[in-house]
């Protein structure tokens, strides 16, 4: 009986190595790059598709909110190589407002149904804070106090002027 047992554990073994693929399947997946940016920047989107669930000629389609792939919410397809690998490059819209976006895969006409944040920021106002160090903030002020600093000295160097062409001139006595 034992060695029944144990012929029946090899037996069932070697079915379960033999039907088993050797590698695991590939899965559908997506990535995005940087995952946070403000609008206007560029993000580099990539992933997979498994060429057995969509042929390798049908080319990958990311989606998302119509605000970030305008006007639809289909952004740029990309080429897929014979693995179903794809990667593409995307200027994110200086239009699209702040918030967080999942983008998704579309292939032959259907989702995908794998997914990624993008997370889009403000862009600032204005120009960079320089200058003035920490001052930058409270510009008007620091503006105004530098033009009263430079009127009062152009203030004292007339008077000077003036006091020092006085002291030069020659005194008529009579």
């Amino acid at each position: 009986m034992r060695r029944f047992l144990i012929s029946a554990a090899v037996v069932t073994s070697a079915a379960m190595l033999i039907a088993a693929p050797a590698y695991p399947a590939k899965k559908a997946s997506i990535s995005v790059s940087p995952t946070s940016v403000p609008a206007g920047s560029m993000v580099h989107i990539s992933g997979s598709i498994p060429v057995k669930g969509c042929p390798a000629s049908d080319g990958a389609t990311v989606t998302a909110d119509a605000v970030l792939f305008p006007p639809d919410g289909f952004g740029p397809s990309a080429e897929r190589d014979s693995n179903g690998d794809f990667a593409l490059d995307y200027t994110v819209p200086t239009s699209t407002p702040a918030g967080s976006y999942d983008v998704g895969l579309r292939c032959g006409g259907g989702n995908v149904g794998v997914g990624a944040s993008l997370t889009v920021t403000a862009v600032p106002l204005g120009g960079p804070a320089t200058g003035a160090g920490g001052t930058a903030q409270r510009s008007v002020f620091w503006t105004a106090f530098g033009a009263s600093c430079l009127l009062l000295a152009g203030i004292a160097v007339t008077l000077r002027q003036r006091l020092a062409r006085r002291g030069r001139r020659p005194s008529i006595r009579a």
